[in-house]
């Protein structure tokens, strides 16, 4: 199953505020659920779909490459 690259863009673009408020809010990074939800769900969120609009298309060409080599 291949994930649409819009929706990873868009879940990379929704996921950034979280971070930069992570980043330059202290008051949010008192709050331990705040804290834990970043660390948790967020980060691992946009590192993926970053991962996923990164390497995607080269992982794909090169599927596609070897489904014709066998």
């Amino acid at each position: 199953m291949q994930i649409p690259l819009r929706l990873l863009r868009n879940l990379h673009l929704i996921a950034a505020p979280f971070i930069g408020a992570f980043v330059y809010s202290g008051a949010l990074r008192q709050s331990e659920a705040f804290v834990a939800f970043v660390q948790w769900g967020v980060f691992p969120l946009v590192a993926g779909a970053g991962l996923a609009l990164w390497l995607g298309p080269r992982l794909t060409r090169r599927a596609a490459g070897r489904k014709g080599a066998h």
